[in-house]
């Protein structure tokens, strides 16, 4: 398994992006809370309760930038 981290313009972490063995993509906030999921074999975006978000890798568009 893989990290890559989404940071703010000033380099702080705000989440992080879990590349697992199966290629599936998990995102969590730096608390550890799970926002969602990324299928790409379906190419699919999914929320925590498994609901498709959108057709695309959108995991960035699931982080509160505020």
């Amino acid at each position: 398994m893989a990290d890559n981290w989404i940071k703010d313009r000033n380099g702080k972490n705000l989440a992080r992006i879990r590349i697992e063995s199966n290629d599936y993509q998990r995102i969590y906030e730096l608390n550890g809370h799970y926002l969602g999921m990324y299928n790409p074999n379906t190419n699919t975006t999914h929320y925590p309760n498994g609901a498709v978000f959108c057709r695309g890798n959108a995991l960035t568009a699931l982080v509160d930038f505020n």
